[in-house]
């Protein structure tokens, strides 16, 4: 028997970042450690004005040890920030992590394509549960 599909809810909108902030909690308070602190920031410019009024749509997140804060807003402290438009990074954003995208994915960091703030090496390995989990779910 197959899995119903998982209800699609869009990019950055509440929906999204509920389901963000639900699996971050799991995955953060299954793998996280003490003392280890993280945090991340993605901003989004030419964003439907649904999403974003302002036609900026960010959000955050922090992590310290084995809990996890989640907002939206862009924050000026985070460990790593990453900037692209909206439409650009859509198709990522739905794509679930392999060797070949996330190779793919460091040749457009590479080139400039995003905006990458910090080091992403910094980043917990587990996080990409996180994003693999919310692509099935992003419309």
């Amino acid at each position: 028997m197959t899995e119903p599909n998982p209800r699609k809810v869009t990019f950055l909108g509440p929906e999204w970042i509920d389901a963000a902030r639900e699996i971050l909690q799991e995955v953060v308070s299954r793998h996280g450690k003490p003392g280890e602190t993280f945090s991340m920031c993605e901003c989004f410019s030419g964003a439907p004005s649904d999403i974003a009024p302002s036609g900026v749509a960010a959000w955050h997140f922090r992590i310290d040890g084995t809990s996890v804060e989640v907002g939206t807003g862009e924050i000026d402290d985070a460990t790593m920030k990453v900037r692209a438009g909206y439409e650009e990074i859509l198709p990522l954003a739905r794509s679930v992590y392999t060797p070949e995208i996330i190779a793919e994915q460091r040749a457009k960091v590479e080139r400039g394509d995003y905006m990458i703030s910090g080091d992403p090496s910094s980043s917990p390995s587990y996080l990409r549960d996180l994003h693999n989990r919310l692509a099935v779910l992003t419309a």
